[in-house]
């Protein structure tokens, strides 16, 4: 059993090991989806603050879904010319900071496997947390953030939605209108000014026993 690290106090000890397509991850794992401009980046960065200032070791993995490699470090820098010199992978250490970049050895080797990346950050982080930002399929815990009735129709089907974030108020109540029209639904709606709303949720999510189903 798994004991999530607070500052200055005891650990809880409400964290179970999560299913990962039959192997077993030690991290609560939190999905953060939307399309592009719906305020991905800008709600993790306030979860992690929030994670961190409740004692959690949090760690992020996002999806760079702007076409192409993720910008890398500038030229001049040692971190950079290693790797532009075709290192297969290279390692910057200083600091207290380890900064890792690494290759893809042929196409059927894929980088971006979600599986893998949350393995490789448990094994060299140790984090309670894990915030996913992008990978929209995979079957964890999720918030959805939407700009649009549209967005929702595209994405009412995703698995695991867990919280929706709205851009404004009037979006906030059309989504409503929709999802709570069936007394079965609680899924709880929140427009993006929410702010303290959002955290409060955020907080009882990561105290709760939200461990996966197979």
């Amino acid at each position: 059993m798994r004991k999530i690290r607070r500052l200055g106090g005891e650990p809880l000890n409400n964290s179970r090991p999560r299913s990962i397509h039959g192997e077993t991850s030690a991290s609560k794992l939190l999905q953060i989806v939307g399309f592009k401009n719906s305020g991905k980046t800008t709600l993790t960065e306030s979860l992690i603050r929030t994670a961190l200032d409740l004692g959690f070791r949090t760690s992020a993995i996002k999806h760079h879904g702007h076409g192409g490699a993720p910008d890398l470090p500038p030229p001049a820098t040692d971190a950079s010319r290693l790797f532009r010199a075709g290192a297969a992978s290279s390692i910057v250490v200083g600091g207290e900071v380890a900064l890792l970049q690494v290759r893809q050895r042929q196409e059927s080797d894929r980088i971006d496997d979600l599986n893998t990346l949350i393995r490789y950050t448990e094994n060299c982080a140790d984090p309670d947390l894990i915030l996913i930002e992008g990978f929209k399929n995979e079957r964890h815990p999720k918030i959805v953030l939407l700009r649009s009735l549209e967005d929702w129709t595209s994405l009412r089907s995703l698995p695991k939605i867990e919280l929706i974030v709205t851009a404004n108020e009037d979006l906030q109540a059309e989504v409503t209108a929709q999802e709570h029209a069936d007394e079965k639904s609680k899924l709880p709606i929140f427009s993006r000014r929410q702010s303290e709303d959002i955290a409060a949720w955020f907080t009882d999510w990561l105290k709760g026993d939200h461990h996966e189903s197979l």
